[in-house]
């Protein structure tokens, strides 16, 4: 299906210095493309991405689902205090370890195949390396890096501008969107409008094609566009994205849940092995728990006793232990016959 796309305005040309700061680089325009979640190969998402950085995903859950959601989460809402600091203004509350806390974000948007499909696209990591005489191949998936549900207050002044791939400290240069290739991101992320998101009122703001820029350029508000969603409507872009919450300057709150995929070699924000009670997670299935981060990422990151993770938490004394033959073994001269 062809997309919608909303033109973001590109300016003329302008110095290197300034390059990151504008919606045209190098020939290459940048638009916000708006795709229907039912009817979208995730090829198309792809490619959005490393064309924009961003694109609207619309109608990716019903209203009943959202509903639901914002029941499972209210009671959490209610509890946060205002934040000290300069991350957020005191009229936000935010609460974090939705994979716990809502069932139902963990079932419709965590373990959406859609969502899973695009971040094993873009984050999953492929190489070989020797052992000896044996040459094995393994691929590194993505795992959740966790979730977060925003609620902003009239009266919220605006964040500023930032990256959230900042935890890594990434670095990395400019390219242009021929240039790019995997690896380069650490992380995307996913924000569900739970309201009506408008600029009046807070709508995440981001700046088309930043992307593609250097680490540590500084953002600017010039070229900035806002993620109008109606509920169910998420708007998804990488974590090398320049975004932030923006004022709410009506008389409604704004809701908006979070969530992140980040290369399964790297260290989730949310500590979900703290987060989740091991009782409960238990519970869960196998699949559930890989993207959450409870087992090993290939060839062997993340082992107990030399083992995956999963045994332990199935309950059982021993299990296969982790080695190179147990990969896709490419070449091997040790064998006979």
């Amino acid at each position: 299906m062809a997309p919608t796309a909303v033109d973001a305005n590109p300016a003329p040309t302008v110095s290197p210095a300034k390059l990151s700061n504008v919606l045209k680089a190098q020939g290459e325009k940048f638009m916000v493309e708006s795709f229907s979640a039912k009817e979208t190969m995730v090829e198309e998402l792809r490619a959005s991405l490393i064309q924009n950085g961003v694109f609207f995903l619309r109608n990716l859950l019903t209203k009943e689902d959202m509903d639901q959601i914002t029941k499972e989460c209210q009671q959490y809402l209610d509890e946060d205090i205002p934040w000290e600091g300069v991350c957020f203004p005191p009229q936000t509350r935010r609460i974090s370890g939705l994979a716990f806390k809502s069932p139902t974000f963990r079932n419709k948007v965590i373990m959406n195949p859609q969502w899973l499909a695009l971040s094993d696209s873009m984050l999953t990591l492929e190489d070989s390396a020797w052992f000896g005489e044996v040459q094995a191949k393994a691929a590194g998936r993505p795992i959740n890096g966790g979730s977060v549900c925003f609620l902003i207050g009239p009266g919220a002044t605006a964040q500023g501008l930032h990256r959230d791939n900042m935890i890594y400290h990434a670095r990395f240069p400019r390219i242009t969107p021929s240039e790019y290739t995997t690896g380069r991101d650490t992380g995307i992320a996913l924000f569900l409008a739970g309201t009506k998101t408008t600029k009046e009122n807070g709508a995440t703001r981001f700046v088309p094609g930043s992307h593609l820029g250097a680490s540590g350029e500084k953002p600017s508000e010039e070229n900035v566009q806002y993620g109008e969603m109606e509920p169910g409507d998420a708007l998804i872009m990488f974590t090398s994205m320049h975004h932030a919450g923006s004022a709410n300057t009506s008389n409604e709150n704004r809701l908006v849940y979070t969530t992140f995929s980040c290369q399964g070699i790297l260290r989730q924000f949310e500590d979900q092995q703290i987060a989740i009670p091991q009782d409960e997670a238990a519970k869960w299935d196998d699949e559930t728990l890989r993207v959450l981060g409870y087992t090993e990422c290939a060839p062997f990151l993340g082992g107990v006793d030399f083992m995956d993770p999963m045994v332990k938490i199935r309950g059982q004394k021993t299990g296969k232990r982790m080695d190179m033959t147990h990969l896709d073994v490419l070449t091997n001269s040790n064998r006979t016959g």
